[in-house]
């Protein structure tokens, strides 16, 4: 492996470390323990880090280090709105121009994601998340968008993915709500295959607002939230 093959894959482990919330929203980042578990150097680590501070998904403080970012109500509320508008505009476009090799990727990705557990086996009374299942969730969604034409749109869609990402794996060992998220993908789907853009934007726009609300009533700790206190996620949508 080259040096920078081996600096993206660095860069790929940290980042999906922090999305599976093995890191913690505020955590300090120790590199020389990090590098030590990764079996990497601390050059390796510090320059992951600088890459995920572009990302939004690590903070460097002056003299202090590195920390994961931080979670809040406010973040949430913003992410989900602009994501919603940014997934939904793929998902028309890819809709209109996706022949059937799209159609097949979609069948495709679907099977592996019913059929991926989305808890670990665990020797603890609770299950862990699934990273399996999150890596099938990922290729779901991108698939379904996959026929969009227009390199910004799904770059900007990239970007946001992450950071709304990290908010729905925290959601799901925190999650009180019965939710059946199988239903939700099959429906997507269907509506997609069908070629029902109106309803299949309603579809995609209800399940990522669905995990927003599910993280809200969760005890997921928002820096700008006082512990015991929850307010409604909802927000005025934005044109689709």
């Amino acid at each position: 492996m080259n040096t920078k093959s081996r600096t993206n894959d660095v860069y790929e482990r940290v980042k999906l470390a922090i999305l599976n919330g093995e890191y913690l929203p505020s955590h300090k980042l120790r590199i020389d323990k990090i590098a030590e578990s990764l079996g990497v150097s601390a050059g390796a680590i510090r320059e992951a880090l600088s890459r995920l501070t572009s990302d939004s998904l690590v903070i460097a403080e002056p003299q202090r280090g590195f920390m994961v970012a931080p979670i809040s109500i406010d973040d949430l509320v913003d992410i989900t709105a602009v994501r919603i508008e940014i997934e939904c505009r793929c998902l028309r476009r890819s809709i209109q121009l996706g022949d059937l090799t799209w159609e097949g990727n979609m069948l495709s990705s679907h099977h592996q994601l019913v059929n991926t557990p989305i808890f670990a086996k665990s020797d603890n009374i609770t299950p862990g998340f699934s990273a399996d299942w999150g890596t099938a969730h990922i290729r779901f969604h991108d698939v379904i968008v996959s026929a969009c034409d227009s390199p910004w749109w799904l770059k900007l869609r990239s970007q946001l993915y992450n950071q709304a990402e990290r908010y729905r794996r925290l959601s799901v060992p925190l999650s009180k709500v019965d939710r059946d998220i199988t239903s939700e993908h099959k429906n997507i789907l269907d509506t997609c295959l069908a070629r029902n853009t109106e309803q299949a934007i309603i579809l995609l726009t209800k399940h990522m607002q669905l995990t927003a609300d599910i993280l809200m009533s969760s005890e997921a700790l928002f820096n700008d939230l006082p512990k015991g206190a929850r307010k409604s996620i909802s927000k005025k949508p934005l044109n689709i």
